[in-house]
């Protein structure tokens, strides 16, 4: 029994391969014509080697004042697009006031004697762990627990907020050493 060799069976796929192989090519062909460097069509240098001919200046943009008014009340990088209000100059060194007067006669707070070594986030909110300077062993607060005197208010990203008093001071979690080398 011989079979018959029918040409529907192998010249669709003699076709695809074709195809696809000139496909190949053409885009192989233009790849390459991308690698090849592009010829700047500039005249001959000017004798004596003469600098380019200046560009003319472009002109400025110009706004109505209106429209320039309106681009000032509501500035693009600010995130309420308001104008930020004036605040009030600080006074001088030498200046004495009633506000100078109160705020030297109110004692200083006590210093910050620890520091802000991580955050964690459980369900339950934002624990604030610091550690002692004297080799005790770390503590992790929530907002509104004390330490040292110094309530924690806020709980950020990389930062937690404290207050004593009328004093607040904020730590900042340090990334410049990385986690302590283990024994």
């Amino acid at each position: 029994m011989i079979r018959s060799r029918r040409p529907g069976r192998w010249v669709p796929s003699l076709l695809a391969g074709a195809l696809a192989a000139a496909m190949l090519a053409a885009a192989f062909s233009e790849w390459r014509a991308g690698l090849e460097p592009v010829a700047i069509g500039a005249g001959p240098a000017p004798a004596g080697g003469a600098a380019a001919p200046e560009v003319p200046p472009q002109p400025a943009i110009a706004l109505d004042p209106a429209q320039a008014a309106a681009v000032l009340e509501r500035p693009v990088f600010s995130p309420t697009r308001r104008r930020p209000e004036a605040r009030p100059a600080a006074p001088k060194a030498g200046a004495q006031g009633p506000a100078a007067t109160a705020r030297s006669s109110e004692p200083p707070p006590p210093q910050l004697r620890f520091t802000l070594v991580g955050i964690l986030r459980d369900g339950a909110g934002a624990l604030a762990v610091l550690k002692p300077p004297d080799g005790q062993p770390a503590q992790a607060l929530r907002a509104g627990q004390a330490l040292d005197g110094w309530t924690l208010q806020r709980i950020g990203v990389d930062r937690a907020s404290f207050r004593n008093g009328s004093f607040e001071r904020e730590l900042v979690l340090d990334f410049r050493h990385g986690p302590a080398a283990k024994p």
